[in-house]
């Protein structure tokens, strides 16, 4: 009976532990490039892109209109992100469309950060 108890116990606290665990939503977002950003400090991450394709109406957490690349460092290294910033400049020379990943547990200023960008030919 002492056994049953402490399971029990453990299986209480443990499923407050799981329920308490905020879960980050991704979002894989097809849009055209319609424009870009680039700071001299840390504003909205350093770098964004504004997409045709609101990613609000996929992850609700995030800003309307735009994604950040985290060029200032803060979720990956500045080279990375500019790379990220790169193919979406490439996208908006070239009328591009991209696929962009983006989660809303790494915001910043209220704007998603992309952990990924893909030029797409068709």
């Amino acid at each position: 009976m002492k056994l049953l108890k402490k399971v029990a116990g453990f299986v209480g606290i443990g499923a407050c532990l799981w329920a308490s665990v905020a879960v980050a939503d991704t979002a894989r977002i097809t849009a055209f490039v319609t424009k870009t950003m680039v700071t001299g400090d840390s504003e909205n991450g350093g770098c964004m892109a504004g997409l045709s394709a609101d990613p609000s109406n996929s992850l609700p957490a995030c800003g309307r209109w735009w994604v950040s690349f985290s060029c200032d460092g803060t979720y990956t290294e500045p080279v990375r992100a500019l790379r990220m910033l790169d193919q979406a400049q490439l996208a908006l020379a070239t009328g591009m469309r991209v696929r962009v990943e983006v989660t809303d547990s790494k915001m910043h200023d209220g704007f998603c950060v992309a952990s990924e960008i893909s030029l797409l030919s068709e």
